[in-house]
């Protein structure tokens, strides 16, 4: 009797549990090289043109402001000897303003590039992460990890960069 109870429950544990195992899905992993692929967009390069544009204008008006106090400390460096105290202590005042403007000029010009770069890369990363996840959807991973970054351990599954590409028509 003991038998058949304990054979009982375990048909019915049995029979409760093939609706569930049906229903778990397969893991599917895939990985991409999310630098590759942006890379590869063509829009990449008339951005990096724009960026490139912009610095080179910046650059232009940094080299002016180096001149500009390179001039100030020859001048100081010929001359301070000869020019009483009060004279002295203005260009010294001048050229320590000017190294402190071109210090913060130099900085924010840094975060200007940046803002640029991040505002024009925005839709480009949008639509290649939409791509990715259409292609995930459409191929039935259940993880597409971003192996740019360096930080995957295990290196398995699917390289999906030619489907993405594929999608994005390139």
């Amino acid at each position: 009797m003991k038998v058949q109870f304990t054979l009982g429950l375990f048909l019915a544990a049995l029979l409760f549990s093939a609706p569930l195992s049906a229903q778990v899905k397969e893991a599917r992993f895939g990985h991409i090289d999310t630098q590759s692929l942006l890379e590869s967009m063509p829009e990449r390069n008339s951005i990096q043109t724009e960026i490139e544009g912009a610095a080179a204008q910046y650059e232009q008006e940094i080299v002016r402001m180096q001149g500009d106090l390179e001039a100030k400390v020859a001048e100081y460096q010929q001359k301070a000897e000869s020019w009483p105290a009060a004279i002295r202590a203005q260009k010294e005042q001048e050229i320590t303003q000017d190294q402190q403007g071109l210090e913060q000029f130099y900085g924010t010009v840094q975060q200007e590039l940046a803002m640029l770069e991040q505002n024009l890369l925005e839709p480009m990363i949008q639509r290649a992460r939409k791509a990715i996840e259409e292609v995930g959807a459409e191929e039935g991973f259940t993880y597409i990890f971003d192996t740019s970054a360096g930080a995957t351990v295990y290196n398995g599954g699917e390289d999906v960069l030619v489907l993405v590409k594929a999608k994005l028509g390139l």
